[in-house]
Order: structure tokens, then C-alpha cells, then sequence
């Protein structure tokens, strides 16, 4: 987080450039309102709300998807029954320095164009009016120019073009400037539909709400109201015209199949009165039921008989069998239970008993004996007589109601043949009856819905001139910006700090080289803390036996500027703390002139000239270590002097110098490279200003007073 708390000012100023800028685009930004209409779609299950005589009447709205309105209302169809009343036809923007502005129904002036070719449409054309002398001049793209007069029809290869003044307009406005420069389109029916479906928004307000949102954006307020209310029109009057054709052509149908099935039932009506009148039919299911009465009494009559007709066999066989013993058969029949033929037993019962008190006193052939027998015998030939008319007449009945039987189950072989045609008639009927109903009543309703010119859509909400545009949003851009300049800021800041790759730290020295890091000089800001710092790292060197007698430590760097004055000086100083007996080898003559309390200074090439020559210089040291206890040498940079190589190799310890601001990374390996070729192995680092991150006005104001030193120095 250094960089980014160093880099905090840049970040602040990128945020304030960008936050202008945002406000400059706003000032520029061409603004876009916005109107919307909500329409609520029809019900078919329940109809119109609040009105019963239309009620389950609206027969051909479907029950689709609120999906399927959407599409509707974007459709081309309803756009192009929209601009039929909408004058689009001709657009004509005001053209400024940066920016145009579109012009509805506020244009100075009406255009009136016939095309020729039709690459006129969509093209845009360039218009320079001048009011002075009413006249204009019109350029097309491929930049030929003609110029015509007001009022005047000017003809052009491509179009006839007039131009009036929009005088109603000037009347209400008359501070709306005539002159100027203007692009004029010339809109083709396509193109326009399209424009219109890309910007027209209609979604559903709510999944389980049947209410539609129509909105439309444009630079234009008026516009997107008469946009949103025109598209909306259209859509409930096709709707309705929809409806209607529907209706009609529903009706037209509906009367033909009418006529149709009011025919073939008149055909099924004569066809079941033919077939009854042909097969004598009332009521083919009633004359069942009374035949089959009729026949079920007659057998019951026909099974009496019949019992009837064994009981009088039985009765004439027991007469003849019995006709001396009568009293003792005793037979018992229900034949005869007339008045009559109870009267003629009670008589032979009375006879046969007489005859019996007789025979007590009398021989059978006694005369008042044969007279009952005679008696008896008038009486049983009577009787007999009698059981042989009845029967007769019994086997009359038997035998007549047997045919009866016999006709009436005759006349039911015929009752399947009727009943069957008789079911297909009536089926027929039945059916030509239900569809001809049905298509009455379907009917009755496609007049109604043909009669009823209203729409079961509503539009609940109309479009209104919006006052304050939507779009750019000022908070949003100003906020958009200041967040793009905090990450510019926030980029460039990190951007910096990795295209200079400095090591910055020991943990970045670790990663990319094994030479250690002796000692961490933090940014020193008076004398005081230099004198704490270099005190301490010299008790280190003092510790790990580093200042012995005849100790010569090197301080090297890759360039200059990276501290070796500073550090050199401070050890010297130390060192000196300690009781150490310390030279300062200048190479470079940075502290000429200069003395300091308990060092000495020795420039390198005042005494010894021939440095250069590693003999020269071998001797050089040798005389050096035997004058003193420590010597410091501030060595010239590597960079710079390949001879710097050296005096680090005369040297018991070498510190080389890696500035945290100004050291780059990728030049650390290299002094591993330097220990192997050259054999140093005494080799260590100090990181100076370690981890310091200035500010960048710092380092601003630290770069304005180096400028104005070289500035001075260059006129000295």
C-alpha cells in the first residue's frame, strides 16, 4: 500500500480531472427524456370489469400469453398503423459545433421532398439556410451542392425538394433562429420501424399483473409522449378492427352453416314423419310397453285357461269313473261354482243319499229306487253335458287367445326394424339440432361482439411530456467519473512503481541475489539520527571484527547518488566514536576542502596518482593499513570506473550501496555474477533509505529545486 499512499496527490488530481471532464461531457451529452404508457390487457374468462351486458361476450379474445401482447405492441404492424398518424416521415436536426439537436414539431421551417431514386431515402442530407434572401443551399453525401429559394420547388438528380417557413411556429416562438446549418433524412418506412422497435420498451409490469409498460426514449420530450400514445392507439384500434373483422367474417360464416343445418334438419324432420307415417309409429317406446302388457295378461288368460281345461278333463274322468260312488270322490273344481251347478251336486248328493235310505229298506230293482236313478241319471248326463260345452267353450278361448298371442308376438319381429331406424332418425335430428343451436347461439354472440366497437383492452395511463430528461444521469456520470480517475490514478501510480523495478526493499534484494544485506539505513532527516545509525551499524562491525587493526572497508555503488558520501562519512565517524584511528580515502574528490574532527581525509588521486596500477595501489594500501586502524574508501562508481574493481579487491569488507529510490532491481544480480568472476566473497549490501516512499510533491518540490540549481549554475 506504499505507492498508493505515496501516489495519494496524483490520484486526487486524476479524480478531479476526470470529475471535469464528466461534467464538461454532461454540458455536451445530448439529454434523452423519456414517457411511458401502461395498458391493462382484457380478461377473456370475466370480460370488462363492472359490466354484464358484455360479459363472456368478447368470444374471440384468446387467453395467451402477456408474452404474445408484448410482441403485438412492437410488432411491425402496429408501428406502421402508428405513423400513419405521426409526421416522421422527414427528420431535421440543428447541427452545432460539437452537438446537433433533433426538431419535432419546433422546426422554423416545413420540408416537403419527392424522391427519385431510392438511395435518397435514409441519406443524410446537409441544409444551410440563410433568411436574408430566402434561400438555402442543400448539399447530398457525395458532397454536390444546389441551391434553391423558399417557397420555390428545387430539382435535384436525386429528389424535388420545397422548403416553406413554419410560420405558426415563429409566431409562438419568435426567438427561434432561422439561419443556420441542418441535417435533413429522409426516412424510409423500413429504417424508421426499425428504429422504432430498437428503442420502443414494452415489458410486463408484474408476471401475475395483465398490465403492460410502454415506454419510448428520445432527445425529444414532445416526441416520446405522442410516440408512446400513438403506438398505444394503434394498438387498441387494431385491436378492435381485429375484433370486428373477426366478428364479421365470424357472422358471414355462422349465417351460411345456419341456413345449411336448418335445412338438413327440415330433411330429418320429414324423414321421421315419412318413416312413421310408412310403419304406423306414434310412440314406438309407449306402444312397446302397452304391447308387452297387453301380451303378458294375455298369457296370464291363456295359462288360466289351460289350468281351467285339465281341471275339467279331470272332473269329466272322475264323473265317469265315480258316477255310482260320487259322494265318496267328492271332486272338487272350480269350473263350475255357478248358482247352478251347486244346486245340481246339492241335488245328486241328496239323490245318492235318498238311495241309500232306500236300498235299506228296497232292492235295487224296487220302483222308487229306479226312479231315483232315473233321476240320477238326468242329473249326471245334464252334468255331463255341461263339463262337455264348457269344455268346448274353454278350447274355443285357449285356442283363440293362442293366435292373439301369436299376432301380438308377430307384430314384435318388427319392433327391432322400427326401433332401430327410428333411433338413427331421431339421432340424426338430435344432432342437426345441437349444431343448429349451437351456430344460433355463437350466432347471437358474434352480433353482439360486432356490434360492441370497444376494446377489452384499457390503456390506464397515458404518456405525458416529460420535463426532466433520463438520461445522462448528472450524480451517476460525476460519481462514474471520480471512480475511473481513482483507478487511473490507482494504475498509473502502480504503473510507475513497477516500470522503475527499484529494490525498495531487503525482501526484493533477497529474492533476486544471495548476497546478504549487512545493514538498513533508514531516510536520515537531521544529523542526530545519522549519528544513532551509523553508531549502531559500526558497533555491528565492530562486533563481527570488522574494525581491526588494518580493516579496510570499501563502500561501492553502481551509480552516484545513491549514498556512498553519506554512508562513508558516517562509518568514518563512528568509527572514530570508538577510538579507532580512521582514514577516509576519497576517489573522486567529493570532500575537498572538507575536515572533520578525529578523520582524515585522503584524496586517492592526489596521493597516489597511479592508483590505477595494481601494484602502485597494493603499496599504496599496504602504507595505509600500518598508519591506521580502520580505513573508510568511498569508491567510485562501478558504472562509471571499471577501476573501482580495484580497491574493492584491497579491501577486508565491502559494502556495496543499494539505494531503495534509485538502485534498480535487475542490477543486483550482477554482483552476484561479480563475486564469482572476481573471487570477492566479502561482498554484502546496505540498503539506503530503506523502504522510504516520498510523496510525490515532495519529490515534485525535490525536482523543481534541482532545476533551479542547474538553472543558476548555467548562468553563473
Amino acid at each position: 500500500m506504499r505507492p498508493f499512499f505515496r501516489g495519494l496527490p496524483l490520484i486526487v488530481l486524476t479524480m478531479i480531472g476526470c470529475v471535469i471532464l464528466a461534467k464538461i461531457y454532461l454540458g455536451f451529452a445530448t439529454k434523452k427524456y423519456e414517457s411511458v404508457v401502461k395498458i391493462k390487457l382484457a380478461d377473456a374468462q370475466f370480460g370488462v370489469s363492472h359490466e354484464n351486458l358484455y360479459r363472456d361476450f368478447d368470444v374471440f379474445a384468446t387467453t395467451s400469453k402477456i408474452g404474445a401482447e408484448v410482441e403485438m405492441l412492437q410488432s411491425q404492424v402496429v408501428i406502421k398503423r402508428a405513423l400513419k398518424h405521426l409526421d416522421l416521415g422527414i427528420t431535421v436536426s440543428r447541427k452545432g459545433f460539437l452537438s446537433k439537436k433533433e426538431l419535432y414539431k419546433d422546426c422554423p421551417f416545413k420540408i416537403m421532398a419527392e424522391p427519385l431514386d431510392k438511395k435518397v431515402y435514409d441519406s443524410v442530407y446537409l441544409l444551410t439556410v440563410s433568411s436574408k434572401d430566402s434561400s438555402y443551399i442543400l448539399e447530398n453525401p457525395s458532397e454536390q451542392k444546389f441551391k434553391g429559394n423558399f417557397n420555390h420547388i428545387l430539382s435535384t438528380p436525386d429528389m424535388d425538394l420545397m422548403i416553406k417557413i413554419n410560420d405558426s411556429v415563429l409566431m409562438k416562438d419568435p426567438s427561434i433562429k432561422v439561419d443556420g446549418k441542418y441535417e435533413m433524412v429522409i426516412n424510409s418506412e423500413n429504417s424508421l420501424i426499425k428504429q422504432i422497435q430498437d428503442i420502443l420498451d414494452v415489458m410486463a409490469s408484474d408476471k401475475e399483473v395483465p398490465v403492460l409498460r410502454v415506454a419510448y426514449k428520445c432527445p425529444v420530450p414532445e416526441k416520446c409522449a405522442d410516440m408512446v400514445n400513438t403506438i398505444s392507439e394503434a394498438y387498441i384500434s387494431d385491436y378492435i378492427e381485429e375484433k370486428f373483422t373477426a366478428a364479421d367474417t365470424t357472422v358471414g360464416f355462422l349465417n351460411r352453416e345456419v341456413r345449411n343445418y336448418s335445412e338438413k334438419l327440415q330433411d330429418a324432420e320429414k324423414s321421421i314423419e315419412g318413416f312413421r307415417e310408412a310403419n304406423n309409429v306414434v310412440n314406438l317406446k309407449q306402444e312397446t310397453e302397452t304391447h308387452l302388457r297387453s301380451l303378458a295378461e294375455l298369457k296370464n288368460q291363456l295359462s288360466g285357461l289351460q289350468m281351467n281345461l285339465v281341471a275339467i278333463d279331470s272332473l269329466d274322468a272322475y264323473i265317469k269313473k265315480g258316477r255310482n260312488n260320487f259322494p265318496e270322490l267328492a271332486p272338487n273344481f272350480s269350473t263350475f261354482n255357478d248358482l247352478l251347478s251347486t244346486e245340481l251336486m246339492k241335488k245328486i248328493k241328496e239323490l245318492q243319499a235318498e238311495k241309500q235310505d232306500l236300498l235299506l229298506n228296497y232292492t235295487s230293482s224296487h220302483e222308487k229306487v229306479q226312479i231315483i236313478d232315473k233321476k240320477l241319471d238326468d242329473l249326471f248326463n245334464y252334468l255331463e253335458e255341461s263339463i262337455k260345452n264348457t269344455r268346448k267353450d274353454l278350447q274355443f278361448k285357449y285356442d283363440d287367445l293362442t293366435k292373439t298371442i301369436a299376432q301380438v308376438e308377430k307384430e314384435f319381429e318388427t319392433y327391432p326394424y322400427k326401433e332401430r331406424n327410428m333411433t338413427v332418425l331421431e339421432r340424426n335430428f338430435d344432432l342437426n339440432d345441437q349444431i343448429y343451436r349451437f351456430l344460433q347461439e355463437k350466432k347471437t354472440n358474434a352480433e353482439i361482439a360486432k356490434a360492441a366497437s370497444i376494446s377489452f383492452h384499457r390503456i390506464i395511463a397515458r404518456g405525458l411530456v416529460p420535463t426532466k430528461p433520463v438520461s445522462p444521469v448528472p450524480a451517476l456520470i460525476i460519481v462514474l467519473g471520480g471512480f475511473l480517475g481513482l483507478l487511473l490514478g490507482v494504475f498509473l501510480i502502480y504503473l510507475v512503481h513497477f516500470l522503475k523495478d527499484r529494490v525498495n526493499n531487503e525482501t526484493n534484494i533477497q529474492k533476486h541475489c544471495d548476497t546478504p544485506v549487512f545493514a538498513k539505513i533508514p531516510y536520515i532527516k537531521n544529523g542526530k539520527e545519522s549519528s544513532v545509525v551509523f553508531d549502531k551499524t559500526a558497533i555491528d562491525l565492530q562486533v563481527q571484527k570488522n574494525l581491526e587493526k588494518g580493516a579496510v572497508i570499501t563502500i561501492s555503488s553502481f551509480i552516484n547518488e545513491e549514498g556512498k558520501k553519506t554512508i562513508a562519512l558516517g562509518l568514518a565517524k563512528s568509527a572514530a566514536v570508538l577510538g579507532k584511528a580512521t582514514a577516509l580515502v576519497d576517489v573522486d574528490d567529493s570532500f575537498i576542502n572538507q575536515s572533520f574532527e578525529n578523520i582524515h581525509i585522503i584524496s586517492l588521486p592526489q596521493f597516489c596518482k597511479e592508483w590505477k596500477q595494481p601494484e602502485k595501489l597494493k603499496l599504496f594500501m599496504e602504507k595505509i593499513r600500518k598508519e591506521y586502524d580502520v580505513t573508510i574508501v568511498k569508491n567510485t562508481p562501478i558504472s562509471m570506473d571499471s577501476s573501482a574493481m580495484l580497491l574493492m579487491s584491497e579491501a577486508s569488507l565491502n559494502l556495496f550501496v543499494l539505494d531503495s529510490r534509485r538502485t534498480k532491481l535487475k542490477k543486483v544480480e550482477t554482483v552476484d555474477l561479480m563475486k564469482d568472476d572476481l573471487g570477492l566473497d566479502n561482498i554484502q549490501f546496505i540498503l539506503n533509505r530503506d523502504e522510504f516512499s516520498p510523496s510525490v510533491y515532495s519529490q515534485a518540490k525535490e525536482f523543481i529545486q534541482k532545476y533551479r540549481v542547474k538553472k543558476n549554475n548555467k548562468r553563473a
